[in-house]
């Protein structure tokens, strides 16, 4: 059985996610969740990582790179993959990051990508 403890994380915009507030200069989004919440939180960051250095191969691919349709594909990829990442900090936020991503105003833009 999976531990239920639900412990305080930090995520900063780069995915990385520490139980400490590490870097005081970068915007961090304070979250408590469970161990299988936060597996799923950074898989989603490694989804994010892996498709743009997927879409970074494409770059010297003129097949690819100037492919509109690909391009929209793409893009539609990294939205489904970002929406899922900011919709998972608004879940598991304190009331500040849900207020914080609610001003971003970032779930309402992302999910009219989709």
């Amino acid at each position: 059985m999976m531990d239920e403890t639900r412990l305080t994380f930090y995520v900063n915009p780069k995915g990385e996610i520490s139980t400490l507030p590490a870097d005081e200069s970068m915007h961090l989004f304070e979250i408590t969740a469970n161990e299988a919440e936060i597996e799923r939180l950074r898989s989603l960051f490694r989804d994010l990582h892996e498709h743009n250095k997927k879409e970074g191969k494409h770059l010297f691919s003129s097949r690819v790179h100037f492919n509109e349709e690909y391009a929209d594909i793409d893009r539609k990829e990294d939205n489904e993959i970002m929406f899922e990442i900011y919709r998972q900090i608004f879940i598991l936020g304190t009331d500040k990051t849900k207020a914080e991503v609610e001003e971003m105003g970032v779930l309402p833009k992302l999910n009219e990508l989709r």
